[in-house]
């Protein structure tokens, strides 16, 4: 009795360790994004505070020119003003401190310079931070800010040239600006849950297809194991067979079939172990190439010409996929250039192969053809390879058992 093999694990195992890698782990939360509090400033900080300095500049000579303002007004309130825009660079960083830096810029440019013209320019400033705060910071936090920009637009309102009614636009602009910031933070933060969800969606589904991937490769360990079971227990009732008939003369016709089974033994064997096994450790869902594989090879790689002679026909399974992989090596030490040609002949007792085309140098062919002759060893065949003038050849032989 054969002991298990190492792939025989057992498919109920195999699926309680999959779902328990599925199942998200206790108290575990979902990633939620918002607009982010940034810890420097932006270029986007920087041309909206460029644009306001421009505009209070404006506002302020047009102050002192007594155009708009109250007559008589130092020239240095011009300077004096510049704070308060200038509170726009920390837009992004830090919204609520910002704000608090304007309401102290007002009080102290209205203790100085008294009533003048200042809501054209600070009230834009005040919407800004107050929307930038409500979209970036925290309800807590944001509160604080909404109160610090309202206490702001009622310190325009009051040392307004033109009269308190500016209030009537000042705090409900700075109300609706804020409105506007939470809104935006959480349609952020909506965005930000529907991306986390469709990340754990695709990796559910990934591991969804590994789970069923690894219950076929179970299924077919099995298969393995049973097969290496029945198939032994048959060559030991021909070996028996075997020692019986040397006296009648008919052990040669015995140890032919039991080459023949041993043979189809080791096709079925490395059909199994063939999807079994992926070069890279993971398992593979795409069937295994075959003979009919090499034209779409060549189309994908080289752009070659493919040529079939002789009387094609089933082979084993191992035949038809040592080939193809001899041939996609032997691809492997050719130049990417067109003229390469594949030949594949259906010999009665063996597999013809014949690829030509320009070679690679020396060194770059070297793994491709070791590779391509440990396939051909494999099935026990042979490989020769020529070079003249820049043109390689490659002739493989793949022998057939009697019979295919």
């Amino acid at each position: 009795m054969l002991t298990p093999t190492p792939f025989g694990a057992s498919p109920r195992r195999l699926i309680g360790d999959m779902l328990r890698r599925l199942a998200p782990e206790k108290g575990a939360t979902v990633a939620v994004a918002a607009l982010p509090v940034k810890n420097r400033i932006g270029r986007l900080d920087v041309s909206f505070t460029l644009v306001l300095v421009a505009l209070g500049l404006l506002l302020m000579y047009s102050n002192v020119q007594g155009d708009e303002g109250p007559p008589n007004l130092s020239v240095f309130a011009i300077p004096a003003f510049l704070p308060i825009p200038l509170a726009l660079l920390w837009r992004s960083s830090d919204p609520t401190r910002a704000l608090g830096a304007v309401v102290l810029a007002l009080v102290v440019h209205f203790a100085v310079f008294g009533e003048v013209v200042r809501c054209g320019v600070a009230f834009a400033v005040i919407a800004l931070l107050t929307f930038s705060a409500g979209a970036r910071c925290g309800r807590q936090e944001a509160l604080v800010a909404l109160a610090i920009g309202v206490v702001a637009a009622v310190i325009v309102g009051i040392s307004e040239f033109l009269g308190p009614g500016v209030l009537v636009v000042g705090v409900p602009l700075a109300l609706a600006s804020w409105a506007f910031g939470r809104v935006a933070r959480s349609r952020g933060q909506l965005a930000g849950e529907l991306r986390a969800r469709n990340q754990q969606l695709r990796s559910a589904r990934d591991e969804r297809a590994r789970l069923e991937v690894a219950t076929d490769r179970a299924q077919l360990s099995g298969e393995l194991d049973a097969l290496l079971q029945r198939r032994l227990g048959a060559l030991a009732q021909l070996a028996d067979r075997g020692a019986e008939s040397v006296a009648d003369g008919t052990a040669a016709a015995v140890l032919l079939e039991i080459e023949h089974e041993s043979r189809a033994t080791l096709d079925e064997m490395r059909t199994l172990v063939g999807v079994l096994r992926s070069d890279d450790g993971r398992a593979s869902v795409a069937p295994q190439p075959t003979l009919i594989s090499l034209d779409a090879l060549l189309l994908s790689t080289k752009g070659g010409q493919l040529s079939v002679k002789g009387s094609p026909r089933a082979l084993p399974a191992g035949v038809e996929l040592s080939a193809y992989r001899v041939v996609e090596h032997l691809l492997d030490a050719l130049e990417n250039a067109s003229g390469v040609k594949v030949e594949v002949r259906f010999a009665p007792d063996a597999l013809e192969l014949l690829v030509e085309g320009p070679a690679r140098r020396r060194s770059e062919v070297t793994t491709a053809l070791s590779r391509a002759r440990e396939r051909v060893e494999l099935h026990r065949g042979s490989l020769e390879t020529s070079t003249h003038g820049g043109w390689a050849t490659a002739a493989v032989a793949l022998p057939l058992r009697a019979g295919v």
